[in-house]
């Protein structure tokens, strides 16, 4: 049985390098992952520590330790200052107290003022130096005469800072059609671009109530299977395409990537067929011997059946 000191030994030689150098930490109540210096501390995934960014001083938890990266590819915004202690636990509660008092004025005095704003998430900084208003907006909004009510309020500085539908929905949480926790609050750092075109490529319902997701956008995983959709159907004859199948002509009418097949229709018959069995010759396509063969025989069955 291992000794203690040859568990940390394994753990050391596993973490060394960029594990050592940098992490990537998810701050407390926000959907960013900032790359930081670890600044020579030995951390490990969901180790809770102290932060500082270009926005301040917080707490959060490390995400992730990319250690297949190398500091040049990636934009250093930040360092960890320390582990946090049970003492910064403690103070937890009453920063998340100012942030729900800080919810409740914002929403009010906007109310008041009339802006066409929807409050989303409201952040205080661990050291307190900063309160952060996250809203959605159609329009811009002049919030100067809000903040500056805000700033009287708390005493500190404020920051209204305006985010999209999607951001919106990563930060409120939820769950997919799929029954799983919506993909943005785990998954993504970056939004990619989604188009229907990818929806189009996996031969999906493009009914829009079907493809997007509770942030009234196209779904992110439409872009996760997306290379393998395209690869598969780069090999697949596309709808529409003549076959011929002996001395008639088929046309594909439906293909089934993941399966590798197609189906195929002369006037009233279909087929289905493997695409391997599938004969191509410059932009003519044809039905194997071996196969005819056999759905000849497969069609006499049925006949004297």
């Amino acid at each position: 049985m291992p000794t203690a000191s040859d568990i940390f030994r394994t753990i050391t030689n596993t973490c060394k390098g960029s594990y050592m150098e940098i992490s990537g930490v998810k701050l407390r109540n926000s959907f960013q992952i900032y790359y930081v210096n670890t600044n020579n501390l030995f951390v490990k995934r969901n180790s809770l520590c102290i932060v500082e960014t270009e926005h301040g001083i917080d707490i959060g938890r490390v995400f992730k330790c990319p250690a297949h990266l190398k500091k040049k590819e990636i934009e250093i915004k930040g360092k960890l200052l320390r582990m946090s202690t049970i003492i910064d636990l403690k103070a937890l509660p009453e920063i998340e107290a100012i942030e729900k008092k800080a919810f409740k004025v914002c929403r009010e005095k906007a109310k008041e003022k009339n802006l066409d704003m929807k409050l989303v998430s409201v952040k205080c900084l661990f050291d307190r130096t900063k309160i952060i208003f996250y809203f959605v907006a159609e329009n811009r909004i002049d919030f100067r005469e809000l903040v500056r009510d805000l700033a009287t309020v708390f005493r500190t500085r404020i920051e209204m800072r305006q985010i999209g539908v999607r951001d919106e929905a990563r930060i409120i949480g939820g769950f997919g059609p799929c029954g799983k926790e919506l993909c943005c609050v785990h998954l993504k750092e970056e939004f990619d671009p989604v188009s229907i075109k990818m929806a189009k490529e996996q031969n999906l319902n493009l009914n829009s109530l079907k493809i997007s997701g509770m942030c009234g956008r196209l779904l992110c995983c439409l872009g996760y299977e997306y290379d393998v959709y395209r690869e598969l159907n780069e090999s697949l004859p596309r709808p529409g395409t003549p076959v011929r199948v002996g001395q008639k002509i088929y046309h594909v009418e439906f293909v089934e990537p993941l399966k590798e097949s197609v189906k195929m229709r002369c006037d009233d018959h279909v087929l289905e067929v493997a695409n391997s069995d599938i004969m191509v010759n410059g932009n003519n396509y044809s039905i194997s011997q071996e196969v005819l063969q056999r759905l000849s025989t497969s069609l006499e069955e049925e006949e004297s059946y």
